[in-house]
């Protein structure tokens, strides 16, 4: 992050101690004080200090306010980054957003109310009625779901468009229309056997004698024995009524056929007739099995689950979009609260640190401050022993005089100014618990939301 790059760049500041023996040499400060005491340099008399101590004190005056320049520098780049910690984020706008957060959440939650408690009334109603409906009929099984009612329907439509086909070829040969009249009559004799005695047998009196009630399943064991004889005597009618009709065209009478078919039923004359018959004979079983599986195989179980479950489902439903709408709103100002107070927590951590780093610091320039006075007095010292050891008269009282800087640098008032500390603009403390607070709301106003609508009905 760019703060802690800011902050670790101005923790410390190089204090190098001053090497004595080493500025002697460079100095040459023993020979110099030699060769000024052969001379009686300075002389007893004299008040002001030679050229080599000025030389020293201005050096080492130089060196302090190299860094005391140093240090104003880096106490500036310390308080812009302590300004930039304080005023690192707008605390106003994040107790709006997640005031307006809380706000639409609770709106939600009123309006969704009336909804929700309707759907999931109306699901537990049909989940009761399904129970019940199970308990009542002695059915441990789950009902069957019936699959694409469409694609059942469709594929009966393709039946009878089927069965037309091939029935008008049969019927083409006694048409005067040829193919296309013999295709109009099959149609209507196909409607009736696919979806009169194959559909609607199968999907009425075959189920029906699941039912519990011996009555009922008596009643739709005759009904479905007598559909039966009228489905194979509707077709060997038909059978016979094509044999009739492709000898005497359109001047077929029913009578007759119904005639022929009592006297003689096995009695059809064309291959192509005994073909017709067991062909109506399939497509009617084809209609009848899907009849059969259109619903669940005992009466009124399918509907009834159906029901259910769409009632369910539509509970299911409302309550995925709400709740993803409301996760949103949650996800969203939670992320904000949650980035604020880790930011308002690593802003505290590194105020710290920068407060801890210049208090280091200042103790360090302190001590600098005095070092220096001490290694400029040592070197004026190795100066004036070198040239008192050789000089022939008494050295000058200046000798005596010891070292030492005029002013403090931290007393000084630019100095002094930036070390006055402005306190942060609130207790970083304080905003965490009251963001943590408005975390904690935003929270419970979608789990209130999320107690409105139990996962499962």
């Amino acid at each position: 992050m760019a703060d802690v790059a800011v902050s670790r760049s101005i923790l410390s500041l190089p204090f190098r101690p001053v090497d004595v023996e080493a500025q002697i040499r460079a100095r040459r400060l023993i020979e110099r004080g030699e060769a000024d005491g052969r001379s009686d340099r300075p002389p007893a008399d004299a008040t002001a200090p030679t050229s080599t101590e000025l030389e020293i004190a201005n050096d080492v005056r130089a060196e302090r306010e190299r860094l005391a320049n140093a240090l104003a520098a880096h106490l500036r780049a310390q308080n812009d980054a302590l300004t930039q910690l304080d005023a690192a984020m707008d605390i106003a706008k994040l107790r709006n957003d997640a005031e307006y957060a809380i706000s639409r959440l609770g709106q939600g939650d009123v309006a969704w109310k009336g909804e929700i408690a309707r759907l999931l009334r109306e699901a537990r109603e049909a989940k009761a009625e399904y129970d019940d409906f199970r308990i009542e009929h002695g059915l441990r099984r789950a009902a069957r779901d019936p699959g694409n009612r469409f694609l059942a329907a469709s594929l009966l439509f393709l039946l009878i468009v089927v069965e037309s086909a091939l029935n008008g070829v049969f019927f083409a040969e006694g048409s005067e229309f040829g193919l296309v009249g013999g295709t109009v009559l099959a149609l209507g004799i196909s409607v009736v056997n696919v979806l009169v005695f194959g559909f609607c047998l199968g999907f009425g009196p075959a189920r029906w004698q699941h039912h519990r009630s011996l009555l009922l399943r008596s009643v739709a064991w005759v009904l479905l024995a007598a559909g039966l004889v009228l489905s194979v005597g509707a077709n060997a009618f038909v059978a016979h009524y094509r044999d009739a009709f492709e000898r005497l065209g359109e001047n077929v009478h029913l009578d007759a056929v119904w005639a022929h078919l009592r006297a003689d039923p096995f009695g059809l004359a064309r291959l192509q007739s005994w073909l017709l018959f067991f062909l109506g004979l399939f497509f009617a079983g084809l209609g009848f099995w899907k009849g059969y599986r259109f619903d669940d195989p005992y009466p009124l179980y399918g509907r009834i689950a159906r029901h259910w479950r769409d009632a369910e489902q539509r509970y299911l439903e409302s309550r995925h979009q709400r709740l993803e709408e409301a996760s949103g709103v949650r996800d969203e100002a939670k992320h904000a609260l949650d980035l604020a107070i880790e930011r308002l927590r690593g802003a505290a951590m590194q105020r710290d640190q920068i407060l801890g780093a210049r208090a280091r610091i200042v103790q360090e320039f302190q001590s600098h401050e005095r070092h220096l006075e001490e290694a400029a007095n040592a070197l004026l010292t190795a100066y004036r022993e070198a040239n008192r050891r050789v000089r022939t008269t008494d050295p000058p009282r200046t000798f005596d005089v010891v070292f030492g800087f005029d002013d403090r640098v931290l007393e000084r008032d630019e100095i002094r100014t930036l070390l006055a500390l402005r306190p942060p603009r609130a207790d970083s403390e304080k905003l965490i618990a009251e963001l943590d607070g408005l975390r904690a709301r935003v929270l419970d106003a979608y789990q209130k939301i999320v107690d409105l609508a139990p996962e499962s009905v």
